[in-house]
């Protein structure tokens, strides 16, 4: 019977705990494709050369990285402090029958933080080497199409991977992120074309 409910815990740690990583790493991901997408594509309208160009995605890609894991270090934590002092009141009220005691928070489901920071980081630079190495290996005619190819790509197959077994619609959820992607490149890139302009004039 002992093992029994150590199984049970364990199970609900690894549901919950697995859930949030996936959250972390879906939006780690999604946001390293565009984030190097507009970062590597404003370059590219400033007429910078190559080296520049994969320099600035790389430093864009480390920076990005380290500040997703600690926005989701930060976030995580804010909620397991909640989780915690939730767990904390529950102590005073042991008077609850079994049926109300259900819906009450376990110590075994509290977020870890850590957990949540490691997979944000690691998706993000999955997802930003994409567009860093399609313009890094292309030549300086095909750069800037291959590059918005590789994130049209990307975002396309993160959101399928993201509403898999979902009630979310898959075509809606690929709709919103290439349109933000594209919305992202399209001004970063803009704004690279004025800055290359404004230099060279």
């Amino acid at each position: 019977m002992m093992k029994r409910s150590m199984i049970g815990k364990i199970s609900r740690f690894r549901f919950w705990d697995s859930l949030n990583v996936l959250r972390a790493g879906i939006l780690g991901a999604n946001d390293g494709i565009i984030s190097v997408s507009g970062i590597v594509l404003g370059a590219a309208g400033a007429e910078l050369n190559s080296s520049t160009l994969f320099f600035s995605g790389l430093a864009g890609m480390i920076a990005g990285a380290c500040s997703m894991a600690g926005g989701e270090y930060i976030s995580v934590s804010a909620q397991r402090d909640v989780q915690r002092q939730k767990l904390a009141m529950q102590q005073k009220y042991e008077h609850l029958d079994g049926n109300s005691a259900e819906t009450l928070i376990r110590a075994i489901d509290v977020l870890n933080p850590i957990h949540a920071s490691i997979s944000s980081f690691l998706s993000f630079i999955l997802g930003a080497v994409i567009p860093l190495m399609a313009i890094s290996l292309s030549s300086d005619r095909w750069r800037i199409l291959n590059t918005l190819a590789a994130m049209i790509f990307a975002l396309t197959m993160n959101a399928i991977i993201s509403s898999a077994n979902s009630k979310v619609s898959t075509k809606r959820t690929i709709v919103r992120n290439i349109a933000v992607g594209i919305l992202t490149t399209v001004l970063t890139y803009v704004i690279g074309r004025l800055f290359g302009v404004s230099v060279a004039g």
